[in-house]
């Protein structure tokens, strides 16, 4: 009858020290990052969509201008 409570002790530390572990790795993984990213200047490039944006019909981007230029027209391969 003194197994029972024996086994639910070691369970829960076994419990214990592997969420104790966890969180020993999860704080040395932070610090690692946090250097890592305070040696970096810029920001990476965010990554690019795995699928292509969807093909729309009738569906036109307008031409980005800078400023003091003319808009360049929509459909310019229309003669």
């Amino acid at each position: 009858m003194n197994r029972i409570p024996r086994i639910y002790l070691v369970l829960i530390a076994a419990v214990l020290v592997a969420a104790l572990a966890t969180v020993a790795y999860l704080r040395r993984r932070a610090a690692e990052t946090e250097k890592a990213v305070a040696a970096c200047d810029t920001p990476a490039p965010p990554a690019k969509p795995t699928t292509p944006p969807p093909k729309l019909p009738g569906f036109e981007l307008e031409a980005a201008c800078a400023p003091g230029e003319a808009p360049k027209p929509a459909n310019s391969s229309k003669k």
